[in-house]
C-alpha cells in the first residue's frame, strides 16, 4: 500500500510540475511569500519580511473576495522582523481573495506590496476552493460545535452561522426564534432550501431577508429537547452539507435574572521587538464579552495598546453592538458598517451604526468620524514649517516671518445611509449616500506640540539668526532679539487642505424564474471640493470660469446668476466652489451637445454596473458591465480605482458527478472613458479555473490558467523634428500567470498527513519585439515559485510541519553598450514546527525552526537563521498563560567588505562581523475565558 501511495506522490507532482512554474514577491526591500490555494474556511496569514533598515510605524492589510470592488481593511503587527496579517477564515470564500498591504515609515514614506505605484489596480491573488470532509467531520461555526452527515461525495461546503438558538442553548416556549446567517455563503440559493423542526417541514413558515432566515413556530414548542435541520442547495444545484443542531425548551423563567446569560473573554499581551538596532515594546489589552436576554443581546469588544499616541491615529479598538430582536442592530464605537461597494464598504468608522432590518424595509444609519483630530506630530513633520519664500520685510518693522501649520490631520466626520424596500423576493431596490467632510476649525493655530517642530533656517539670508535649525520657543526669542515679528495664518496652510466629499445614488435589483436568473444595477455619482478653505465663488469669477468672454454667462450658454442662485440654495449641502470642485459639472456640456445618451454614461464623475446571475442545470452563469469614472471618488472607499470600464462573463461548470469543477472566464478593461485619453490602454484576460475533487481521502487538484494581453493602440515611436529617436511607448504584450496546487491526505497507521504543494508562474512576452530597437527595454520582472507543506498529526499529542518555499526573480537591465541582460534574484525558505502536549493537554510546548538564504556564495551572499519557540499552560480551568519567543540572526557577507563597524563594537570588517541579530522578540501573554 506504501509504494503505491509514494507513486501517487511522484505522478502527482511530476504532474504539477509539467503543467506549471511559480512566483512570489521578493525584492530588496522585503521578501513575501503568496500563501497560494486555501480552503474555504481556513485563516489566511500574510506575512512580509522586511530586508532594510527602515523604521516602520505601522502596516495595514487590505483585502477583498475576487471580483469585487471595495477592500477591507486589518491592522498588521510587528512580529520577529516581518508585519503580519491575518485575513480570519470566516471572510475566506470562493472564488478567492485578492490583497495589498501598505507599510507607512516613520518619514511619512510607505511601501506597497505589490511593489507599484498603484497597488490596488493589480492585488495578489489566493485561490479558494472549497474542501470536502471526511466522515463524522466537526465544524466551527461562532464558537459551537455542530455535527455535519456523511458526505460521501455528495455535498459541498458552505458558511451558514447558527444565530439562535444556540446549540444546547435551554430557552423558554414562548421566545423560540430560529435564525442563522447567509452573509458569508453568497453561493448558496436562498430560494431552494428547506427547514426541518423535529423532522417536520416548516419551510412555508419561514422567510430569508437580508441573508438571514428566520422562522418563527406556529404553536408552542413542548418541554424538552428539539432538533433543526437546514437543508440548502448552491447556486449551480450542489447539495450543501445540512446544518444541524438542538435546543432545549423549558417552563418560564420566574425573573429576569434567571434568563440572563453571559460568556467572554479578556487576556493582556506584553511583547518586546527588536529589528535593526530598533525596539519597539508594546502591551496590548483584549477583551469581549457576550450577554444575552430572552429578547437582547449585548457585545462589547475592545483592544488596547500602548502604541496609542495622540500624534497618530487612533489604535486602541472599541465595539459595543446591541441586537434587539431580528430586526434592530446597534453598533457604538469602531463600526465597519457596508452600505455599497460604491459608497461606503467596510471601512471604519469612530461612532455609530443603525441598522433596522425588516421582511420588507432595510435602514442603515452611519454618523462618526474616518479619522481623529491630530495636532501636529514628533520627528521631521513636527507641529510648523517656517516659509521663507513668504518673508516680508521693511525699514520700520524689520522682517516679518510666517510660519505655516504642519504635521496635523483634519477630524474628517462622514454620515451616510440606505433605505430599501424588498417586495415578494422578486424586487428589492434602495436609494444610498455618504457626506463626508473635514472639520479645519478643530486645528488649532497654536500647537500644544509646537516645541516639538524643528524647521531650518538660511543663515546666509537672515545673518541675525545664527542657527541653522530652530525649535518654536527658539525662533520666538530670536525674534524678540532682533525686533521681527512672526505671524501664522488661520488658513491656506501648505501641509494639507481640508475637503469635502458627497456620493449619492440606487441599486435594484429583480428576480426570474424562482431567483434562476437575477439582474443588478446600481448607479452612484460623486462631487468632491479639494479646498473648503474658499469661499463660494463671486460672480465675475465665474463668468470667467471656463471662457474668457464676460458675457455675464458660462460657456455663452449657462447663465451665471442662475448657477449663482444654485449656488446659494444648495451651499449649506456641498461646499460649491468650481475652482477646487472635481468634477465641476456633473455632465460635460460639450460632450452633451454631441451625444445626450453619451454624455450621460460617460459622466466622468459616475460609477455604475450591472449585472445578471444564471444558475440553471450545472451552469453558474455571471456577467457583468461595470465603468466608473476618471473623477468618482468616495471617501468612504478609497480605494476603489476609477478610470476603468469593465466587461466580465463567468461560466462555472460541474460534471463527473459534482467532481470537477470547470470555471471559464473572459474580462475587458480600459481607460478610454473620456476623448482626452491619449493612449488608452486594453487589457484582455482570459481565464481558466479546474477543481477536482474525487472525494474523501483523495488528493484534491486544483490549476488556473489566466492570460492577460495589454494593448495601448500607439503604432508609431516617438521622434523629434529632424526625425531622431526620442521613445517607445507602444504596448503590446501578454503575460502568462500558472497557478496549481494539490493538496493530498495520507493515513498512515498512527500518523496523518495533508501534504499541499502550491506553483506559480509569471512569464510575459512583447509582440512587438521583433520591431523594437536594440536599446528598448522590456520592463516586465518574471517571476517563479514552488512551495510545500507537509502537516503530521500523531496519535500521541505530537504535531508537526514543514513547509519548503523557493522563488525566483528575473529583472531584465541594458548595459553601457544597450545590450539587455537580466539579473536573477533566488530565495528558498525553510520553515519548520512542533507541538507536543502534556499533563492531559495541559501544557502545550512549540517550537520550529527556519533558514532562508538568496543561494549565492559570493559576497552578496545573505543568510537568515531563525527559531521560535513557546508554550501554553492552562493554570486554571480558562486561565492559560502563553509565552512565545523569536530570534533570527543574519548572515551578510557584505558586511566584511563595506568598510562599516556593523556590530558597534569598534572595529571595522572584522571576520565575524558578518554575523548580527537581524531581529528577535518575546511575547507573554495571560488570558482568561468566563
Amino acid at each position: 500500500m506504501y509504494s503505491r501511495v509514494f507513486r501517487d506522490y511522484v505522478l502527482i507532482i511530476i504532474y504539477i510540475c509539467i503543467i506549471s512554474r511559480a512566483y512570489s514577491q521578493s525584492n530588496d526591500i522585503y521578501f513575501h511569500s503568496n500563501p497560494g490555494n486555501v480552503n474555504v474556511g481556513d485563516a489566511v496569514l500574510i506575512s512580509q519580511l522586511i530586508l532594510i533598515d527602515e523604521q516602520i510605524t505601522s502596516g495595514i492589510l487590505f483585502f477583498r473576495t475576487t471580483g469585487e470592488m471595495s477592500f477591507q481593511e486589518i491592522p498588521m503587527v510587528y512580529n520577529n522582523g516581518s508585519w503580519v496579517g491575518t485575513i480570519s477564515g470566516d471572510r475566506v470564500i470562493e472564488p478567492g481573495i485578492e490583497y495589498v498591504t501598505i507599510l507607512n515609515k516613520i518619514d511619512g514614506g510607505r511601501i506597497s506590496l505589490p511593489k507599484s505605484d498603484d497597488p490596488f489596480a493589480n492585488p495578489l491573488s489566493i485561490k479558494v476552493a472549497a474542501l470536502q470532509k471526511s466522515k463524522n467531520d466537526v465544524f466551527q461555526l461562532s464558537g459551537q460545535k455542530v455535527k455535519k452527515r456523511n458526505l460521501s461525495g455528495k455535498y459541498v461546503d458552505a458558511d451558514i452561522l447558527i444565530l439562535s438558538p444556540e446549540d444546547g442553548s435551554i430557552n423558554r416556549p414562548d421566545e423560540i426564534v430560529i435564525s442563522a446567517s447567509l452573509f458569508n455563503a453568497p453561493n448558496v440559493d436562498q430560494s431552494d432550501y428547506q427547514i426541518l423542526l423535529d423532522g417536520k417541514d416548516l419551510t412555508d413558515l419561514s422567510i430569508i431577508s437580508g441573508d438571514v432566515l428566520s422562522l418563527v413556530p406556529d404553536n408552542e414548542l413542548d418541554v424538552g429537547l428539539h432538533s433543526i435541520k437546514l437543508l440548502f442547495k448552491t447556486t449551480f444545484g450542489v447539495d450543501v452539507t445540512p446544518v444541524e443542531w438542538s435546543f432545549n425548551v423549558n417552563k418560564a423563567m420566574k425573573n429576569v435574572s434567571e434568563s440572563f446569560r453571559y460568556k467572554g473573554s479578556i487576556s493582556g499581551k506584553s511583547s518586546s521587538n527588536t529589528a535593526s538596532g530598533i525596539t519597539i515594546n508594546q502591551h496590548e489589552l483584549n477583551g469581549k464579552i457576550d450577554a444575552e436576554l430572552s429578547w437582547i443581546k449585548a457585545r462589547m469588544t475592545l483592544r488596547n495598546t500602548s502604541r496609542e499616541s495622540k500624534y497618530l491615529q487612533a489604535l486602541n479598538r472599541s465595539t459595543l453592538s446591541i441586537q434587539i430582536t431580528d430586526y434592530l442592530n446597534l453598533h457604538y464605537g469602531d463600526v465597519y458598517p457596508a452600505i455599497s461597494p460604491f459608497i461606503l464598504d467596510g471601512k471604519r468608522v469612530n461612532g455609530r451604526h443603525i441598522h433596522v432590518d425588516m421582511p420588507w424595509l432595510d435602514f442603515h444609519y452611519v454618523n462618526g468620524y474616518f479619522s481623529r483630530t491630530v495636532q501636529g506630530q514628533t520627528g521631521i513633520d513636527g507641529a510648523y514649517e517656517l516659509a521663507l519664500n513668504d518673508t516680508d520685510y521693511d525699514s520700520t518693522n524689520g522682517y516679518t516671518f510666517k510660519l505655516h501649520r504642519t504635521g496635523y490631520t483634519f477630524p474628517q466626520q462622514v454620515t451616510a445611509g440606505r433605505i430599501g424596500v424588498s417586495l415578494f423576493r422578486v424586487f428589492n431596490g434602495g436609494i444610498h449616500f455618504l457626506k463626508a467632510k473635514d472639520d479645519f476649525d478643530a486645528i488649532n493655530i497654536d500647537s500644544t506640540t509646537s516645541n516639538s517642530s524643528i524647521f531650518s533656517m538660511d543663515t546666509t539670508l537672515y545673518p541675525n539668526y545664527n542657527l541653522e535649525e530652530y525649535s518654536y520657543d527658539q525662533f520666538l526669542d530670536s525674534l524678540q532679539v532682533n525686533g521681527d515679528t512672526l505671524r501664522i495664518p488661520k488658513k491656506y496652510w501648505s501641509h494639507a487642505t481640508p475637503k469635502e466629499n458627497l456620493a449619492l445614488g440606487f441599486d435594484l435589483e429583480t428576480a426570474l424564474d424562482n431567483r434562476k436568473m437575477v439582474f443588478q444595477f446600481a448607479w452612484n455619482m460623486s462631487l468632491s471640493n479639494s479646498n473648503i478653505w474658499a469661499a463660494a465663488p463671486t460672480t465675475d469669477t465665474l463668468d470667467l470660469l471656463l471662457d474668457t468672454l464676460e458675457d455675464g454667462k458660462i460657456l455663452e450658454q449657462y447663465p451665471v446668476e442662475d448657477i449663482g442662485e444654485f449656488i446659494e440654495n444648495y451651499g449649506t449641502y456641498f461646499t460649491i466652489n468650481p475652482l477646487y470642485m472635481t468634477p465641476i459639472l456633473p455632465l460635460d456640456p460639450v460632450a452633451a451637445e454631441k451625444n445626450l445618451f453619451r454624455a450621460i454614461i460617460n459622466m466622468p464623475a459616475s460609477a455604475f454596473y450591472f449585472r445578471v446571475k444564471g444558475s440553471y442545470s450545472f451552469n453558474n452563469l455571471f456577467m457583468e458591465y461595470r465603468q466608473i469614472g476618471s473623477e468618482y471618488k468616495s471617501f468612504g472607499n478609497p480605494y476603489l480605482t476609477n478610470n476603468i470600464r469593465e466587461f466580465t462573463i463567468n461560466d462555472r461548470l460541474s460534471t463527473l458527478g459534482r467532481r470537477l469543477m470547470i470555471v471559464v472566464g473572459y474580462k475587458y478593461k480600459d481607460n478610454k472613458l473620456s476623448e482626452t485619453v491619449v493612449s488608452p490602454l486594453k487589457t484582455n484576460t482570459i481565464s481558466l479555473n479546474t477543481t477536482l475533487v474525487p472525494g474523501p481521502g483523495a488528493p484534491t487538484i486544483v490549476l488556473n490558467i489566466q492570460s492577460i494581453g495589454k494593448d495601448n493602440s500607439l503604432d508609431t515611436i516617438n521622434v523629434d523634428n529632424f526625425g531622431n529617436f526620442i521613445s517607445d511607448y507602444r504596448e503590446d504584450s501578454r503575460a502568462l500567470n500558472i497557478t496549481a496546487s494539490v493538496n493530498i491526505p495520507g493515513n498512515f497507521g498512527r500518523v496523518t498527513t495533508t501534504t499541499s504543494i502550491n506553483v506559480n508562474s509569471i512569464s510575459y512576452s512583447d509582440n512587438l519585439a521583433s520591431e523594437r530597437r536594440k536599446d528598448y527595454l522590456f520592463q516586465k520582472s518574471e517571476t517563479q515559485s514552488l512551495s510545500a507543506t507537509i502537516s503530521s498529526r500523531f496519535q500521541i499529542p505530537l504535531k508537526t510541519s514543514l513547509s519548503f518555499n523557493s522563488t525566483r526573480l528575473a529583472t531584465p537591465y541594458l548595459d553601457e553598450s544597450f545590450n539587455r541582460y537580466v539579473v536573477e534574484s533566488n530565495w528558498t525558505a525553510i520553515n519548520s514546527s512542533v507541538q507536543y502536549s502534556m499533563l492531559s493537554n495541559k501544557l502545550r510546548f512549540r517550537g520550529g525552526l527556519d533558514f532562508m538564504t538568496n543561494g549565492k556564495e559570493d559576497d552578496t551572499s545573505i543568510r537568515l537563521y531563525g527559531s521560535k519557540f513557546g508554550c501554553d499552560y492552562d493554570i486554571v480551568t480558562k486561565l492559560t498563560l502563553s509565552l512565545n519567543g523569536t530570534i533570527r540572526i543574519n548572515d551578510s557577507k557584505v558586511y566584511n567588505k563595506d568598510e562599516i563597524d556593523n556590530d558597534k563594537d569598534g572595529k571595522i570588517d572584522e571576520a565575524n562581523e558578518n554575523w548580527s541579530i537581524n531581529s528577535s522578540g518575546m511575547f507573554i501573554t495571560l488570558g482568561y475565558r468566563f
